[in-house]
C-alpha cells in the first residue's frame, strides 16, 4: 500500500513538472512579446539619424541604404525588401528622393510607413521656374526638391513629424518618444540659431554648388544657391553652363566651389582648375560613411562643419553684386505676340471646380505665402496672406461646368444657365505683362450673368485650373477688376495637392 501511495505522489509530481514545463513558455514568449525592443529601418542617413534620437534604447533603429552609399541611385533588392517585412516601423522622406518607396510599400504586408516630410510642401526641382504672385500657373510637370533635411530649420519639422508618427504606432511608448524628440529638437534649435547667427549679415549670398541639395539651406538663410547641375549629383551640366559660371565666379570673386566626397566630382573640379578657386566639401549627408560614424560623426557635427565651410564664402565681400535673375518671358508669365492669341471655347473650362478660399481661411496655404516672401523679398508672409484673402475672396463653392453651361453653387443654392462665347480681351497690367480674358454671356436669367476667365493661356487648351471674374452688371466692369479673381482646382484635390500646385506654378 505505501509502495502503491508513492508512486502515486510520485506521479503527481511528474505531472506539475510536465505542466510546468508546459505552461512557463507560453507566460514567457508572451511576456517577451510585450516587453521586445521595437526594430524601425530607416531609409538613408538623416533619417536614420533623425529616428535614432528619437527612438534611443526602447528599440533598434537600422539603416536600409548602406552607409556611403550615393542615395538617389539606391535601389533595394529582393531580399533586403523581404528583410525589412520583420520591422515594426520603416521612415522615410520623401517619394521624391527615395524613388523606389511607393512600389515597395504596396509589397508590405505588416510594416507601417512614416514618411518624415509629411504635411510640408516642396520646392519645385528646376531652377528654372518663376515666383511671381498670381501670373505663373502654366504646366504640371515639376519635380519636387526633397532636400529637407539640409536645413536645420527644415529638420525640426522631419523630427517632429517622425515622432508624432511614432508615437500613433506605438502609443505605450508616447513619453519616451516625447522627451528624447524635445531633447533632439533643442539640440537642432541650436544648430538652426548657430546658422541664422553666422549668415544673418552674410557679404557674399551666392555659394556654387555640385549640384541643387541646398535650395532649402539657401532658402531659410537668405542665400543664394548656384547649382552646376540639377537635383541629381551625377546630371552633366552642358558646356554653356559652365562657360557662364566660370564667368560669374571671375565677375563676383566667388573664392570657393563646394563638391561632394560621395559623388562624381569630376565638373567642379574642372570649374575649380579653369577658374583658379579652391574645392570645399559641402556635405549633402545622403550617406555618411561606416568610417565617419565610427568617428563619431553625427547630422549636427556635419552641419556644423558644412556651416564652418559656407562661412567662408559668405565672408568675402564680393568684387561685384549680382543683380536679379531676368523675368523668364514665357506666355504663361504674360509674354506673348497678339497674332498668338486665339479664341477658345467654354469646353476649355469643363470640369467640377472647387473654391480655394477656404484653404486659404482654414491656413492650408500659409506654407506657400512663407515661401512667397523667402523667394521673392517683397512682402512678408502676412502681406501675401492678405494679397491673396483680397484675390480668393468669393462665396461661390464650386463651379461646375459642361460643354455649354455653368452652374454656379453657393452653400445649398444652385444658379444654371446655358453661356455663349463673347469675344477675348488682352489686359496690360502694371508690372509689364500681360494677360487674356475670355468672355461669356449667360443666355437665361442668372446673378451671373458676365463671366471671364483667366488661366493664363492664350489659345485653346484644357485648363488646369482657373481664375474667373462674374457679374451682373457688364463685361467692362469686370475687365476693370483686378483685385479680386476667385480661383478654382478641380473638386477631388485636396488642399495640400493645391498649395503644392501653386508654388511649383
Amino acid at each position: 500500500m505505501k509502495k502503491k501511495l508513492k508512486l502515486i505522489i510520485t506521479g503527481l509530481l511528474l505531472l506539475g513538472v510536465i505542466l510546468t514545463a508546459c505552461t512557463k513558455p507560453k507566460t514567457e514568449i508572451k511576456e517577451n512579446k510585450n516587453n521586445k525592443q521595437l526594430m524601425i529601418v530607416t531609409s538613408f542617413y538623416p533619417m536614420y539619424e533623425f529616428t535614432r534620437n528619437i527612438v534611443g534604447d526602447i528599440g533598434e533603429v537600422s539603416l536600409m541604404v548602406p552607409a556611403g552609399t550615393e542615395a538617389h541611385d539606391y535601389e533595394p533588392s529582393a531580399k533586403e525588401i523581404a528583410k525589412l517585412q520583420d520591422a515594426d516601423a520603416f521612415v522615410y522622406n520623401s517619394e521624391y528622393m527615395e524613388t523606389w518607396v511607393p512600389k515597395m510599400e504596396k509589397s508590405l504586408k505588416n510594416v507601417k510607413s512614416i514618411k518624415a516630410s509629411e504635411g510640408m510642401v516642396l520646392l519645385p526641382g528646376s531652377e528654372d521656374h518663376d515666383h511671381s504672385a498670381e501670373e505663373n500657373h502654366d504646366g504640371h510637370s515639376h519635380a519636387y526638391d526633397p532636400h529637407l533635411w539640409l536645413s536645420p530649420f527644415r529638420a525640426i519639422k522631419e523630427v517632429e513629424t517622425i515622432r508624432d508618427g511614432l508615437i500613433k504606432l506605438f502609443p505605450e511608448q508616447k513619453a519616451t518618444f516625447t522627451k528624447n524628440a524635445a531633447d533632439y529638437i533643442e539640440q537642432l534649435t541650436e544648430l538652426n540659431e548657430l546658422y541664422e547667427t553666422k549668415l544673418a549679415n552674410a557679404k557674399q549670398k551666392n555659394f556654387i554648388t555640385q549640384h541643387t541639395a541646398f535650395s532649402y539651406l539657401a532658402l531659410d538663410y537668405n542665400l543664394k544657391q548656384i547649382p552646376i547641375a540639377g537635383i541629381s549629383p551625377d546630371q552633366e551640366p552642358q558646356p554653356s553652363r559652365i562657360a557662364e559660371l566660370k564667368k560669374l565666379v571671375e565677375e563676383t570673386g566667388i573664392n570657393y566651389i563646394y563638391f561632394e566626397e560621395n559623388a562624381n566630382d569630376r565638373v567642379a573640379k574642372t570649374l575649380a582648375n579653369e577658374t583658379g578657386v579652391e574645392l570645399l566639401v559641402l556635405n549633402p549627408l545622403e550617406g555618411l560613411t561606416n568610417e565617419d560614424m565610427k568617428a563619431g560623426k553625427t547630422y549636427i557635427s556635419v552641419m556644423k562643419e558644412n556651416l564652418e565651410a559656407l562661412v567662408k564664402s559668405t565672408d568675402v565681400t564680393p568684387k561685384k553684386e549680382l543683380t536679379e535673375t531676368a523675368v523668364n518671358k514665357t506666355v504663361s508669365n504674360g509674354y506673348f505676340e497678339d497674332k498668338n492669341v486665339k479664341d477658345r471655347a467654354l469646353s476649355d473650362y469643363v470640369g467640377e471646380w472647387q473654391s480655394v478660399f477656404p484653404y486659404l481661411e482654414d491656413g492650408t496655404f500659409d506654407q506657400v505665402f512663407d515661401y512667397k516672401e523667402k523667394l521673392t523679398k517683397k512682402m512678408t508672409a502676412e502681406e501675401y496672406k492678405a494679397y491673396y484673402q483680397k484675390g480668393y475672396q468669393t462665396d461661390v463653392d464650386r463651379i461646375d461646368i459642361s460643354k455649354d453651361a455653368m452652374t454656379f453653387i453657393v452653400g445649398d443654392k444652385k444658379y444654371s444657365s446655358k453661356y455663349k462665347y463673347a469675344g477675348k480681351e488682352i489686359l496690360t497690367y502694371k508690372a509689364g505683362n500681360r494677360g487674356v480674358r475670355y468672355l461669356f454671356e449667360a443666355t437665361e436669367d442668372t446673378p451671373y450673368k458676365y463671366v471671364q476667365f483667366s488661366d493664363h493661356g492664350i489659345a485653346p487648351s484644357k485648363a488646369a485650373h482657373f481664375h474667373i471674374y462674374f457679374g451682373n452688371e457688364s463685361q467692362q466692369k469686370l475687365l476693370e477688376e483686378m483685385d479680386n479673381w476667385p480661383t478654382y482646382y478641380p473638386v477631388g484635390m485636396t488642399g495640400f495637392e493645391i498649395a503644392q500646385e501653386m508654388l511649383a506654378h
